[in-house]
C-alpha cells in the first residue's frame, strides 16, 4: 500500500444520510445493564416494547416531517447502530418514527411536552 493511499484512509470524511434515513444519536440511557451487570444495547432486542427518545442530527433528502434538532421515539429493532469515528449514531427510517417533538408548536399536536 503506498503512503497516498494512508493519506486517503486517514482523511476525514462528510456523512450524509440517504433516502427517508435520519441519523440521530442514541439517548444517554439507551444502554441497560442486566442484573448480572451485562451491558444491553439499545438496538438489542427486547420482550418489551419500550421506544426510545433520540435528537436527529440530520436527515437524508426524502424526509418530509422531521428535521435536524427534533426528538423522534421509535422502536429499538427499528434502528442500525453505527460507529462514526468513536461516536454512536442510529439511523433510522422516517416510517419508522411513531412521534416527533420539536421545539415549535404545529397545528394539531397534543398539547403534551417533554
Amino acid at each position: 500500500m503506498s503512503s497516498d493511499e494512508n493519506n486517503e484512509d486517514d482523511q476525514k470524511r462528510a456523512v450524509r444520510v440517504t433516502g427517508d434515513r435520519i441519523l440521530c444519536t442514541p439517548p444517554d440511557d439507551s444502554d441497560r445493564r442486566s442484573k448480572g451487570g451485562i451491558v444491553i444495547p439499545a438496538t438489542a432486542k427486547t420482550a418489551d416494547r419500550r421506544g426510545l427518545w433520540g435528537e436527529v442530527t440530520e436527515v437524508g433528502p426524502l424526509v418530509r416531517t422531521i428535521e435536524p434538532g427534533d426528538k423522534v421515539l421509535f422502536l429499538p429493532d427499528a434502528a442500525i447502530e453505527v460507529d462514526v469515528r468513536g461516536d454512536v449514531f442510529l439511523i433510522v427510517r422516517e416510517r419508522e418514527v411513531h412521534a416527533i417533538a420539536s421545539g415549535e408548536r404545529t397545528a394539531g399536536s397534543t398539547g403534551l411536552y417533554l
